[in-house]
């Protein structure tokens, strides 16, 4: 009888050691590791962080960070410490069968891993040129995103861009407005690429201080727009602007020319 409650037991602390050692399994396969993701722009894609007015060349700059997200991460900064058309990102996650990332690295993302919905994309509402010589836009402005089942990620581009040369002299302030939502706080359907929202969005985009013979790119929401007007601003208080009275459509990854303010009707 002894032999046999040995036995028992002996075959019970087995069991239990097997178990402990799936869990060990299981607890490493969950922990965050840092990880490597390849990165470029895919569909002919012209907007992001240096343009070439000629070639309309997208590249990553040196320090570009994204977001990375996953059923088991929450919203994770990935760094490049290189520039160019192909970029690699380093960052800390946990492996995961999908992962979701959104350029430039946005603070406050959420990510719906049964819809592909990713909330809290941000488009300014006032963009500042970061270096007027460099590229002309304000870096957090454009938004790309990408989605992967392994390390490689393509971005696309979910904004259009507006591109002006400011000829007429120094202005105070370029505004673009319409009926909808241009700019502001969106959800992302990283399937389609459309971007929705209400609360949190604004019917206007404005760059401020643009220096005379600049050209800037001012990013916004794609999608039919009514009412569609840019106006310019002297540093003088003198004014001029432009409308578009029937409806207009513009689609994401693509550069519409507004033209030299100084063929804009003074006001």
């Amino acid at each position: 009888m002894k032999k046999y409650i040995f036995m028992a037991v002996a075959g019970m602390l087995a069991l239990s050691s097997c178990s402990n050692d799936d869990n060990d399994v299981q607890n490493t396969q969950n922990a965050p590791r840092q990880m490597t993701f390849t990165a470029g722009f895919g569909d002919g894609a012209t907007t992001r962080a240096t343009l070439d007015g000629s070639t309309k060349k997208v590249s990553f700059v040196a320090h570009d960070d994204i977001s990375i997200l996953s059923a088991k991460n929450t919203n994770t900064r990935f760094t490049t410490e290189e520039g160019g058309a192909s970029a690699t990102f380093t960052g800390t996650a946990t492996a995961d069968s999908k992962f979701y990332a959104v350029y430039p690295y946005t603070d406050g993302l959420t990510l719906d891993p049964s819809t592909g919905i990713i909330s809290g994309v941000t488009i300014p509402s006032s963009q500042t040129g970061h270096d007027w010589s460099d590229c002309g836009w304000d870096p957090r402005a454009p938004i790309a995103y990408a989605t992967t089942t392994g390390t490689s990620l393509q971005f696309h581009n979910a904004c259009a861009l507006l591109k002006i040369t400011n000829d007429r002299g120094d202005a105070q302030v370029i505004e673009v407005s319409c009926h909808e939502a241009l700019t502001g706080t969106f959800s992302l359907n990283t399937e389609s690429g459309a971007l929705s929202g209400s609360d949190g969005t604004a019917p206007y985009a404005a760059v401020m201080q643009v220096p005379a013979d600049q050209t800037i790119y001012i990013a916004i929401a794609p999608g039919e727009k009514t009412g569609f007007g840019v106006n310019w601003m002297g540093t003088d208080h003198s004014f001029a602007s432009k409308m578009k009275h029937s409806p207009v459509t513009f689609e994401a990854g693509k550069i519409y020319n507004l033209g030299n303010t100084s063929d804009w009707d003074e006001m």
